[in-house]
C-alpha cells in the first residue's frame, strides 16, 4: 500500500454484501468548478469504492474534501490511490490562493436534501447529473453513520433559469428530494451554506449598493480582501486574534455608511450660519458620514474648507444650489489634510469648474502612494496603505491633478505651531498653521484672529453633537486602524496646544464682545468656552 500518502487505513466488517474490507480516510483537494466532484466520485466508483462519508464546504476551503471510502482490500485501495495521483489530485494544500467572487446572485443557489442509495457508484451517478446541468457543488455532507440514505447538497448554477431544468433532471433520475433553500428566499446571505466569505460580503454589499455594476462591487470586495489579509497579519504580529468574519462585517458597515447615503438618501445637518462682516457668511454642513464642509459665501463667490467624500460630489452641488449658491462660483477649496472624507470631492470640483485646490505639500506623497501614513514609521504605515486604498475606492475619492501648495517656511509662531502661510477671503485673513504630524502627513489648521475662528479638522471634534450612529461610524476608523493617528503621543500634544491657543484667543476677543469658535472636521462648530466645560467634566 502507498503508505507515504497522508491517509489512515482501518479494517472493517462489510455492511454491504458481507466479508471484510478496508476503510480509508483522507483529504483530497479538488478544483472549484462544475464537474470536479463527478470526476472524483467516478474514479472511486471505477475501483469499486463505496463512499461512506463525504464532506465538502466551499465556505471553509474551496477545494478541500474530507472523504471515507470502503474498498475490497489493500490492493484495490492502492489502485485507487494510484489513480488519484495519476489524475493529479493532491493530498495536501500547496498554497493559499486569494478567494475570488464566483457566485454573484443568490438566485443561482439551490440547496436540497436528497436520498442516495448506500452502494458504490451512487454519488458518482448523482454528480454526473449535476455536471450535465452545469451545477457546481458548493456544499455536500453525507455520513453513513448518521443518515445512510440521505445527503445534504448545496449547488450553484450559472443562470437562475437552469435550476428548474436541474430539478426536473433530478426528478427524472428517480431521486427523492426536498428543497431546503432556493435563491431569493427569505434566508439571510450569511446563513446560506457553501458561500465563501467574500461572496457573502459581495452579495450583501451589492444589495446595499443598488444599481451598481457587479464588476465594480467585485473591485471593492477585492480591495477589502487586501485590507483583511493585512489586518489579520497585523493582529497576529500584535499577539491578538481577529476573526475574519468580524473584519468583513466592519468593512461592510463602513461601505454601507459611506455609499448608501447618496441621491434621495442624502441629507445634511446644517449648522447655524456665522456672519463675518457685511458681505460674508460662513456656512457649515455635516455630511451623512459625519465629516464637515464649510462654505464662505462672499457676494455669491464661494470658498470651501474641506470637500467631503467624492461620492457626495453631485449631492454637494445640489445642496449648494438649494441654498442659492452656484457651484460654478466655487473659486477655491482649502484642504486641511489628504484623507478621503476631507479631500475626496476636491478633484471633482477642479475638473468640472476649474476650482483651485490648496493643500500642504506633504500631502503629495500621501496621494501618490495611496497611503495616508506614508513616510511614518511603525506597523501602522503598512496597515494604512490597505485602509487608504479601500476607503478611496469605496468613496470615489478624486484628488486634483493640479494643486496649489502652501508655503512651508515658518513665518511666525502660534503657540507650538509654525505659521507657514495665509490666504484672504475678501478682507478676512486666515493663517495656515502646520501640524507636527500627530494625525496624518500634510495636515494644517486655519485660524482667523479677528473673529476667533479655528478650523481644527480632526482635532477638538464635537463628539457630543453626533448621533449614536455617527459615533459608531467614527469608531470604525479606530477599529480598522487601531488608531487613526500617525502618532498618538504627538496628537495628544497638538490637541492640548490647540486648546491653549484658541482659549487664549477667546480671552483676548472677549474684550471686544466676541467669542472664539472651533470649527471641527466632525460634529457641530461650538464656542471655545465649551472646551472649559469639557475639561471640568473630565
Amino acid at each position: 500500500m502507498k503508505s507515504h500518502l497522508p491517509i489512515r487505513v482501518y479494517k472493517k466488517v462489510k455492511s454491504y454484501g458481507g466479508g471484510e474490507e478496508v476503510l480509508a480516510k483522507f483529504r483530497v483537494f479538488l478544483k472549484d468548478r462544475p464537474g470536479s466532484l463527478a470526476a472524483f466520485s467516478a474514479l472511486i466508483a471505477r475501483f469499486g469504492g463505496n463512499i461512506c462519508f463525504f464532506h465538502y464546504d466551499r465556505s471553509l476551503d474551496s477545494s478541500r474534501v474530507a472523504v471515507e471510502v470502503t474498498m475490497a482490500g489493500t490492493r484495490e485501495l492502492d489502485a485507487l490511490l494510484a489513480g488519484l495521483e495519476s489524475g493529479h489530485y493532491t493530498f495536501e494544500k500547496t498554497r493559499a490562493a486569494v478567494d475570488s467572487v464566483d457566485i454573484t446572485m443568490v438566485e443561482n443557489i439551490l440547496e436540497i436534501k436528497v436520498k442516495l442509495e448506500n452502494r458504490p457508484g451512487t454519488l458518482s451517478s448523482f454528480s454526473r447529473l449535476l455536471r450535465k446541468h452545469h451545477a457546481n457543488v458548493i456544499y455536500m455532507l453525507y455520513d453513513e453513520g448518521i443518515a445512510p440514505d440521505s445527503a445534504d447538497v448545496a449547488m450553484a448554477t450559472k443562470d437562475p433559469s437552469e435550476i428548474d431544468a436541474l430539478l426536473d433532471g433530478i426528478n427524472r433520475g428517480g431521486y427523492h428530494y426536498r428543497v431546503v433553500y432556493r435563491g431569493a428566499g427569505e434566508k439571510e446571505v450569511e446563513h446560506i451554506i457553501g458561500l465563501k466569505l467574500v461572496e457573502k460580503f459581495f452579495l450583501r454589499l451589492r444589495k446595499l449598493l443598488e444599481g451598481k455594476d457587479a464588476e465594480e462591487v467585485k473591485d471593492l470586495v477585492g480591495s477589502s480582501q487586501e485590507l483583511h489579509a493585512d489586518l489579520v497579519k497585523f493582529y497576529a504580529e500584535a499577539g491578538d486574534h481577529l476573526e475574519a468574519a468580524e473584519v468583513f462585517e466592519k468593512v461592510l458597515t463602513l461601505a454601507s455608511m459611506s455609499r448608501a447615503r447618496t441621491g434621495r438618501r442624502f441629507s445634511v445637518a446644517e449648522m447655524p450660519a456665522i456672519r463675518l462682516g457685511p458681505d460674508t457668511t460662513l456656512l457649515g454642513f455635516r455630511l451623512p458620514t459625519t465629516e464637515n464642509i464649510y462654505v464662505f459665501n462672499r457676494g455669491g463667490d464661494l470658498t470651501m474648507v474641506d470637500s467631503g467624500f467624492g461620492i457626495y460630489y453631485e449631492d454637494i452641488k445640489a445642496l449648494l444650489r438649494e441654498r442659492s449658491m452656484d457651484p460654478a462660483r466655487l473659486r477655491r477649496i482649502f484642504v486641511t489634510h489628504p484623507d478621503a472624507d476631507h479631500a475626496g470631492s476636491a478633484g471633482h470640483f477642479a475638473e468640472e469648474f476649474g476650482t483651485e485646490i490648496y493643500m500642504h505639500p506633504a500631502s503629495q506623497a500621501v496621494i501618490e502612494h495611496d497611503n495616508r501614513a506614508y513616510g511614518t514609521a511603525g506597523k501602522l504605515a503598512g496597515l494604512n496603505k490597505y485602509y487608504t486604498r479601500l476607503v478611496n475606492k469605496f468613496t470615489d475619492c478624486r484628488f486634483p491633478n493640479r494643486v496649489h501648495w502652501f508655503a512651508t517656511r515658518p513665518l511666525a509662531k502660534a503657540g507650538v505651531f509654525d505659521l507657514v502661510d495665509s490666504f484672504h477671503i475678501g478682507n478676512l485673513q486666515l493663517d495656515v498653521l502646520e501640524s507636527r504630524g500627530g494625525h496624518v502627513p500634510g495636515h494644517v489648521f486655519f485660524i482667523n484672529k479677528e473673529y476667533g475662528l479655528l478650523f481644527s479638522s480632526d482635532y477638538l471634534i464635537n463628539v457630543k453633537s453626533l448621533s449614536s450612529e455617527e459615533k459608531d461610524h467614527l469608531g470604525l476608523y479606530k477599529y480598522l486602524l487601531i488608531s487613526p493617528n500617525g502618532n498618538d503621543f504627538v496628537f495628544r500634544e497638538e490637541t492640548a496646544a490647540l486648546k491653549e491657543l484658541i482659549l487664549s484667543l477667546d480671552d483676548r476677543l472677549k474684550k471686544k464682545g466676541i467669542s472664539a469658535t472651533i470649527l471641527p472636521g466632525h460634529g457641530d462648530h461650538y464656542p471655545a468656552a465649551g472646551l472649559m466645560k469639557q475639561t471640568s467634566r473630565a
